[in-house]
């Protein structure tokens, strides 16, 4: 046993002290609406996260409000909020998009990947004023401000949903970025996974247990080129864990979701997640999780963190996003505590050893 703990570290870890790229952690930051941003916020962004060693940001497809979140963004509607299907009217999402990615190429300066959600749940009428075009369509019932929830679950039980659903996302899957030439599906060199959905399914007292590896399946081959498949994570950490996610031979990655202060059932459920992942063949890290003003965040990274690197995953905090409203779950440089916290977590997650191998993100 004592030569097997030794081998370990010896490969584990290089002459510096620190784990080697073959199983080295990493931290990375949702920021779901940046690519609304103005454009001198998301070189802000890019340049700070950079500096900091932040390796992933995470942003949605989805229609956003001018001033999302008390931010400077600049308003933005869905390709689908007024009409499903072809054609896609609505390009100057995508067009800023393509920007965005174009932006973390040169000022991520090749240290920065993208996970992009190619929709999100609470587009299905959880916030009825930006609500997507499939709510009317499939009759789906609205909430005022999500609160509570609504059942969107017409949307994932009927066929032809599906299918209007899967040409969305091979339509995005398609599309060519003009900075690059190449289409967003093979784009490796910015974009390290594509998620069908955020949150799919999530608040709903109703669940489609084949949903998400059906639609993977079905976009499979529409992603290439070593870019990934993960699964958007669900509302805690134990509908996250659905076994049938697990199985699903289309995912490449499972996402953890969970806003808990508990560490030790934090702890856990990553183990948890940890030995389904290593049964089925699969990576595990750990998506969503934060705190609600200054101090909340800190005590969230400093906990929930914290416990991810220890355990071997990888983490992105929700969310940091560049002059934003205090006192919510956005946070920048000027909140201190959760700042400084931020900084030391990031620190210690890539030099931590990970469970799981991340050549995409340490190439």
């Amino acid at each position: 046993m004592f030569f097997i703990v030794v081998c370990f570290l010896v490969f584990s870890y290089s002459a510096h002290g620190q784990p080697s790229d073959a199983y080295r952690s990493w931290s990375g930051a949702n920021s779901f609406f940046a690519w609304a941003l103005p454009q001198d916020d998301q070189i802000t962004l890019i340049n700070t996260l950079r500096e900091k060693n932040v390796r992933v940001i995470r942003i949605f497809l989805a229609t956003i409000d001018n001033g999302q979140a008390g931010s400077r963004a600049i308003a933005a509607n869905d390709i689908e909020r007024y009409r499903v299907g072809s054609p896609y009217t609505d390009s100057d999402m995508l067009t800023r998009v393509d920007q965005f990615i174009r932006n973390i190429d040169v000022y991520g300066a090749g240290r920065i990947k993208l996970i992009i959600a190619l929709h999100d749940r609470y587009s299905l009428g959880c916030y009825a004023y930006k609500a997507d075009s499939y709510v009317s369509k499939y009759g789906i019932p609205t909430a005022s401000e999500c609160s509570p929830p609504n059942d969107a679950s017409n949307f994932y039980s009927n066929e032809q949903a599906k299918t209007d659903f899967v040409n969305r996302l091979r339509y995005l899957l398609d599309h060519v970025n003009p900075h690059f030439v190449q289409r967003w599906g093979s784009l490796n060199r910015v974009i390290f996974s594509f998620q069908i959905e955020n949150e799919s399914q999530g608040h709903m007292s109703t669940f489609n247990a084949r949903w998400m590896c059906d639609i993977n399946t079905r976009i499979r081959s529409f992603v290439n080129n070593g870019v990934l498949l993960s699964t958007g994570g669900d509302v805690d950490f134990g509908l996250s864990l659905r076994l049938e996610n697990f199985q699903c031979s289309a995912l490449d990655l499972i996402s953890l979701h969970d806003y808990t202060m508990n560490e030790d059932y934090s702890r856990g459920k990553f183990q948890e997640a940890i030995r389904l992942a290593q049964q089925y063949g699969k990576r595990v890290y750990v998506e969503e999780f934060g705190g609600r003003g200054d101090a909340e965040m800190a005590q969230a990274l400093n906990r929930i963190a914290a416990t991810a690197h220890q355990q071997g995953l990888p983490w992105l905090v929700w969310q940091i996003v560049p002059n934003a409203r205090s006192g919510d779950y956005e946070f920048f440089t000027k909140d201190r505590i959760a700042w400084t916290a931020f900084e030391h977590q990031a620190y210690w997650a890539q030099m931590s050893s990970s469970t799981f191998q991340w050549p995409e993100i340490w190439n």
